[in-house]
């Protein structure tokens, strides 16, 4: 490596200044850490050349050779891609993205130096810090996350949050460094410990230590909805070790001494995520009732952890670039991984969600799926071709129906025909995102003018229902404004929503399309009784024990019946109800002389709650949503749709819950159902 870097090195000395050479250094290392190759490493040094000059174009083509020209063209190319001002064109960029860079080393050398970038912008803290993070944030790191670089996103994303979300990194850094000696003295202990547990059982290695990053810590309080509290991996120990079998038995060490939760252990080794990512996962509670993430590693899955799956265990395992290259483009090309820019991260860690199953293909593969997928969502998840054209499926030698929900350890055989194509009822037996949306694609590219048959011919004979109550009522112009008015476009797509039974054919529904046909003097007196009688069931609080004191649930943290809660005095002499998640009350804003204890009371109470609903269909959320409604007798005040780019969609929702029991099941429902992305209490 050193006699070749040297001729780049020497080359380069007399073109770049000294910021330039030692940026150059700063890449070359990275480049060399990721890709264990001279070439790359050398190529990465020559980064900053005008390639476009002719001149230098001809003296690095006469140097170094054509395809490295070539490569530096490309890499020319590449740093010339613009992030968008808007997330719409986030897309068409990932796309421009992969189509530029075919060679994956080149993509570790993109990677390496958009991160040196950044760092050199935060220590100069430049005019394009903020733009460089926003691309890093959004664009590298997700790339970086997919190929297991480990070195590169977390560094990306720690700093990006940072400079992107001041605020939010500030509260937050302030209420981990409270706690930050005495969170490291109890691993420091753990450590110590756990080294001990593992010399008794004859098991050598080295462990290390961390308090969670404030990103990491960050995504999951909004994306779960939680207090730090409930963080499980808050503090995690990484235990290093010679060979698997040392791993299992590190394992078993651990159990032995300390409690395990339930649903907290993962085996990556056995069955390596997408990313090649391999270590086993476990958390724990000793007996003072701290909790402790450990992690069980090789030597080998450590470094390949660090620096890149995609780089060094998959070459060693025999799959060939191109393979990775084309996992990355999936990934790139796939809307899941890009709606949400605050959920990525979480997204892309579902892999270690409970409810995934791992089935064999007739070769012996692995396919992770979602628990009750079924043979739809094996042939889409193995390519989409496989999947329009399928026609049967074996499981486990047998002939079995489409719906047969698959298990863990079934070998799948699918069976396709070249002249089939996908029904719409595969619609209702599939669970994965992928081959939903695959599924719809197909049938709305395919057929179009059948599905607008079909959905006119439901509505209209939904609507012979009400035939006397909408007389006079279905005027054309007003039906299609309130078309536009609930979410869609014209009334093509309404009419596909109701064939692909996306949207539900309810009374709530039409009810919106023509209000006028229910607008009496009658329903408008129920609403107001309705309303009054909301107002008359709002849970009542004692206040140092006391009953039938006037308060006020707090605005910032809307406390909800049932959460620990205080009151607190203000200035005006009001008494507020505040929830102890409270951030006000939390980061200690309060004056502690105006806290007072509160508890509710245990009459019957209803009280208004906020949901905030992401998704990739709007109408499926609002189907879902009123079904979960319905089967739980939550009742919906509100429902307003928020467009968050041309690929995700939002849904800001009021209801009436009787405690926090009963909200947290509502709220479980909707972030279990396949048609909702993530769920927010506000």
């Amino acid at each position: 490596m050193q006699a070749l870097l040297r001729e780049s090195k020497e080359y380069i000395t007399n073109v770049y200044s000294e910021d330039m050479l030692e940026k150059a250094d700063k890449i070359q290392k990275l480049v060399f850490d990721v890709t264990r190759s001279d070439e790359y490493a050398n190529l990465s040094s020559l980064i900053y050349l005008d390639i476009e000059n002719p001149e230098v174009k001809a003296d690095v083509s006469k140097r170094f050779g054509e395809e490295t020209t070539y490569k530096l063209e490309l890499l020319k190319r590449v740093s010339l891609i613009s992030f968008p001002d808007t997330k719409k064109q986030i897309l068409q960029l990932r796309k421009q993205f992969i189509g530029l860079v075919k060679d994956l080393n080149l993509i570790f050398v993109v990677l390496s130096e958009r991160l040196i970038e950044l760092k050199e912008a935060v220590e100069k803290q430049s005019e394009n810090l903020i733009k460089l993070a926003e691309e890093c944030l959004f664009l590298y790191s997700p790339i970086a996350h997919r190929l297991g670089i480990r070195k590169i996103y977390t560094d990306m994303d720690d700093l990006s949050f940072k400079y992107l979300y001041p605020k939010e990194f500030k509260k937050l850094d302030n209420a981990i460094e409270k706690h930050r000696e005495q969170l490291n003295s109890k691993l420091e202990d753990m450590k110590n410990n756990l080294l001990g547990t593992l010399a008794k059982h004859g098991i050598e290695g080295k462990i290390q230590f961390r308090v969670k990053r404030l990103y990491s810590i960050y995504l999951k309080l909004i994306n779960q909805n939680i207090s730090i509290e409930d963080v499980y991996d808050l503090m995690a120990l990484r235990v290093i070790l010679k060979d698997v079998d040392s791993c299992y038995l590190a394992l078993g060490a651990v159990h032995r001494n300390w409690i395990p939760i339930e649903k907290r252990f993962r085996d990556w080794i056995t069955f390596p995520k997408a990313n090649g990512y391999r270590s086993i996962q476990t958390t724990v509670v000793t007996r003072s009732g701290d909790r402790f993430e450990i992690q069980i590693r090789t030597d080998d899955m450590h470094r390949e952890a660090e620096y890149g799956s995609a780089a060094h265990w998959a070459y060693k395992e025999g799959i060939s670039a191109d393979t990775w290259i084309l996992r990355l483009k999936e990934f790139l090309e796939n809307d899941e991984y890009f709606q949400n820019p605050y959920e990525l991260q979480e997204l892309m860690k579902s892999d270690l969600k409970t409810d995934n199953i791992h089935v064999l293909t007739p070769k012996g593969d692995v396919k992770s799926l979602k628990a009750g997928s079924t043979a739809v969502d094996f042939a889409y998840s193995i390519h989409s071709g496989i999947g329009e054209t399928l026609v049967g499926v074996k499981i486990n030698g047998k002939l079995a129906k489409l719906k047969t929900p698959l298990n863990s350890g079934d070998v799948v055989e699918v069976i396709t025909n070249p002249n089939a194509t996908p029904s719409r009822d595969w619609l209702d037996l599939c669970q994965t995102s992928k081959a939903r949306s695959k599924i719809l694609l197909w049938i709305k590219k395919n057929e179009q003018a059948q599905i607008l048959e079909d959905g006119k011919r439901l509505w209209e004979r939904f609507k012979k229902r009400y035939k006397n109550k909408l007389e006079g009522y279905t005027e054309d112009a007003k039906f299609k404004t309130n078309l536009t008015k609930i979410g869609f476009k014209n009334i093509d797509d309404f009419y596909s929503a109701v064939a692909i039974k996306s949207l539900k054919l309810t009374q709530t529904l039409i009810r919106k399309l023509f209000p006028e046909a229910f607008e009496k003097s009658r329903d408008l007196a129920l609403q107001r009784a309705n309303n009054q009688a909301l107002l008359q069931k709002a849970p009542k609080i004692k206040v140092e024990g006391k009953a039938g004191i006037l308060t006020k649930l707090a605005k910032c943290c809307n406390p909800i019946k049932g959460e620990n809660i205080i009151a607190y005095v203000t200035s005006k002499s009001d008494i507020k109800i505040h929830a102890l998640r409270c951030e006000h009350y939390k980061l200690g804003e309060m004056d502690p002389d105006r806290i007072k204890p509160a508890e509710w009371e245990t009459s019957a109470s209803i009280q208004q709650a906020g949901v905030n609903l992401f998704g990739e269909n709007y109408f499926l959320m609002q189907k879902t949503l009123t079904d979960i409604s319905s089967s739980m007798g939550v009742a919906i005040n509100s429902m307003v749709r928020k467009d968050i780019n041309e690929y995700m969609y939002g849904m800001k929702v009021s209801i009436e819950v009787k405690d926090l029991a009963q909200l947290n099941q509502f709220v479980h429902k909707l972030q279990v159902s396949q048609d909702i992305e993530s769920v927010d209490v506000i």
